[in-house]
């Protein structure tokens, strides 16, 4: 599983105002050992603080849209069979292992966190606490020690996911990535949409009238290509495409289209080209497009980092040793429900 990287983010949105809506929370014993990584234990009272910090951000988004009983309700279990609360409690295992595991294998990429990290993450840590009241912070489970970690390991996950991805450096070369570009105004020839928003289709009459009528839209917008889209009232859009287009099945352009731009100079406007339920008009923007090739060069480049990223911590859980005391982690529940508050008023406050 890729994590977001969103902790950090996250962490400065709680501590800019959080509602604690209800509920008392489950007591536990913070101190138990409810997980082991290698010779690393992790404490029941952490898990706790990172389950119920995980579910601060779906109650900001869903408690008003699925309402307070949505973390166990029959209702929103997922294809697994799993309700909300043990998918997101599943999660934050994956979490916690991944970053125990990136943090073992800190040496191998020579990683390090500094004791000025360490300084800010205290200090950031000590921020969280105090701006938040006492009742939040004890339904969240929050103590100085777990936002510390926290923060701590999500420095670690970042820290750790940059070294692994500057494997991909050097691999990709941005000459590969050449683009050209198109405009495209797309005629519809199923139907249309009237004047209520309603989708008609054509009688086969209007159809075979569309149809011919094409070659003079076609010869109009030689002369005026947005011109005539906004007299036909046709939207225009613009696609760009390289070597590596993919085929039109696989989700890639009208295979007509790409054909057609091939043979195309800049500026050049198509006859109209037939594509599946549609015809299409085009006009060839740039044989050379320098900032779509880049935008391609990076996008392939994020991939392959995404690839090696996961092919490596997929190393590591396949060799992990991650054992959970199942009994314990039953103990976390959601049985408080928060949402994010960041008026002007209430911000860098928590109130219950």
């Amino acid at each position: 599983m890729r994590y977001k990287k969103l902790a950090a983010v996250l962490l400065a949105g709680v501590m800019g105002g959080t509602m604690l809506l209800g509920g008392c929370g489950t007591r536990i014993n913070q101190d138990a050992v409810a997980a082991t990584v290698g010779d690393k234990e992790i404490s029941l009272g952490y898990l706790n603080f990172v389950a119920h910090y995980s579910q601060i951000t779906y109650d900001s988004f869903f408690l008003s849209y699925y309402g307070e009983d949505y973390w166990t309700s029959e209702d929103y279990v997922d294809e697994d069979g799993l309700t909300m609360e043990e998918s997101v409690k599943a999660y934050v295992l994956e979490e916690v292992e991944l970053q125990y595991l990136l943090e073992a294998h800190m040496d191998d990429y020579g990683v390090e966190i500094t004791d000025e990290d360490m300084e800010a993450i205290a200090a950031a840590a000590e921020e969280f606490m105090s701006e938040n009241t006492d009742e939040a912070i004890k339904a969240m489970g929050a103590t100085q020690e777990y936002v510390e970690d926290y923060l701590y390991y999500n420095t670690v996950y970042s820290r750790m996911e940059e070294a692994i991805e500057a494997e991909a450096d050097g691999q990709l070369s941005v000459d590969d990535y050449a683009r050209r570009t198109f405009s495209y105004m797309e005629i519809d020839t199923v139907g249309y949409y009237d004047d209520d928003d309603e989708y008609v289709e054509y009688t086969d009459d209007e159809r075979e009238a569309l149809i011919t009528n094409l070659e003079l839209i076609a010869v109009l917008a030689a002369a005026d290509f947005d011109g005539t889209a906004e007299t036909y009232e046709y939207d225009v859009s613009t696609y760009s495409y390289g070597d590596d287009e993919a085929a039109e099945d696989d989700g890639g352009f009208c295979e007509a289209v790409i054909a057609a731009a091939d043979t195309m100079a800049e500026g050049d406007v198509s006859e109209a080209i037939e594509g599946t339920d549609c015809y299409y008009i085009i006009r060839l923007d740039s044989e050379d497009d320098e900032d779509a090739q880049e935008e391609a060069y990076e996008d392939a480049l994020d991939t392959l980092k995404d690839e090696i990223f996961t092919e490596v911590t997929e190393g590591y859980q396949e060799d992990s040793d991650f054992e959970v005391d199942e009994d314990l982690w039953a103990k976390v529940k959601f049985t408080s429900l928060f949402s994010i508050d960041n008026t002007e008023e209430d911000e860098g406050s928590v109130s219950e």
